[in-house]
């Protein structure tokens, strides 16, 4: 696809977006939850994702839910999670799992295939990328050996 091309898909999120929330554009509870199980399904039945399932209990409900809850707050939907639970801490949620870079790859790959099981449009899943990358690095807490 060439600049002026990219440019265009830009532009016409951006006239998207300050019409209604990522949130709405992904089709609201009913879009997210698509995602959100489509995730879960391909952790729980994709051998690539081993690593990030063993982090997870065998009931992964609650997961499920959590997820749903923070992602619908996060795109601009209702705060869920947030009215649930208080402010989200990820990091300190996550603090008992070593997440190094492969497990950060695997759940960015999850998500990435979640998205197209759930047949998000491409625009808005090349959009929420980078901001989903940037809560993988934050999770992140095994950076392997350091270098002298």
């Amino acid at each position: 696809m060439d600049d002026t091309a990219v440019m265009e898909r830009r532009n016409q999120l951006r006239a998207e977006l300050l019409e209604r929330s990522i949130y709405e554009l992904l089709g609201g509870e009913t879009g997210l939850r698509a995602i959100v199980g489509c995730f879960y399904d391909l952790m729980q039945t994709e051998p690539a994702f081993t690593a990030i399932r063993s982090m997870h209990a065998p009931d992964l409900s609650p997961m499920r839910q959590g997820l749903f809850e923070f992602l619908s707050g996060w795109l601009g939907g209702p705060q869920l999670f947030v009215e649930r639970t208080g402010s989200p801490c990820l990091t300190h949620a996550h603090a008992p799992f070593v997440i190094d870079g492969a497990a950060r790859d695997q759940w960015m790959e999850c998500m990435r295939r979640a998205m197209d099981a759930a047949e998000v449009p491409q625009r808005y899943s090349e959009a929420l990328l980078p901001g989903l990358g940037s809560i993988a690095d934050m999770l992140q807490n095994d950076r392997g050996p350091a270098t002298p």
